[in-house]
């Protein structure tokens, strides 16, 4: 019985360690195409939306602000 509990733990042991190095593979390949799509695609400024209130408008750049942490920036508005 012992020898069982044994290879059920080594087993279990095997399992997590793979499925930790494979979760890390995904996030360091992710991390790193992000990184390359940001730093090399070309990307032309938006023009700014006249028909919107200013008033909305710096309203919802405050949200975008406090939500990202002052990381996000708003390129196109859209009215459903």
């Amino acid at each position: 019985m012992s020898q069982e509990i044994s290879d059920a733990f080594q087993l279990l042991f095997v399992g997590m360690i793979s499925v930790f190095i494979v979760l890390s593979l995904v996030v360091v390949a992710g991390k790193t195409v992000i990184y390359l799509a940001n730093k090399y695609a070309k990307t032309t400024p938006q023009k700014r939306n006249k028909t919107m209130r200013p008033e909305k408008l710096a309203a919802i750049s405050a949200v975008v602000d406090h939500i990202t942490m002052g990381k996000g920036r708003i390129h196109n508005i859209t009215k459903l």
